[in-house]
C-alpha cells in the first residue's frame, strides 16, 4: 500500500474536529534525528487545531503503523459534554 493511499484510506475514518466540527487531515511530520522512523499528526482544515501524537512510544518504523495509531488516538478522544 502506498503512503498516499494509506493516508486517504485512514482519513475517511477520522472523526471531525472536536472544536469546530470541520474535516481534518492526516499529516506526515518530519522527525529530526530519527532516520527511518515515522510519525503523523492530525490538523483541522478550518480552525487549525493540531494533534501531534509524539512520545517515545509513538515513533514507528512502519508508516502504516504510525498512521493507524494516530487515527486510533484521535478517534478515541473523550467528547466534551
Amino acid at each position: 500500500m502506498t503512503i498516499d493511499y494509506a493516508i486517504k484510506n485512514y482519513e475517511s475514518e477520522l472523526k471531525p474536529c472536536p472544536f469546530c466540527g470541520s474535516d481534518v487531515k492526516l499529516k506526515k511530520w518530519d522527525i529530526r534525528g530519527y532516520t527511518g522512523c515515522f510519525n503523523f499528526g492530525i490538523k483541522c482544515s478550518k480552525c487549525g487545531c493540531v494533534v501531534d501524537y509524539v512520545d517515545s512510544d509513538t515513533i514507528y518504523r512502519s508508516e502504516e503503523e504510525a498512521i493507524a495509531n494516530v487515527v486510533k488516538a484521535w478517534n478515541e478522544r473523550k467528547e466534551s459534554k
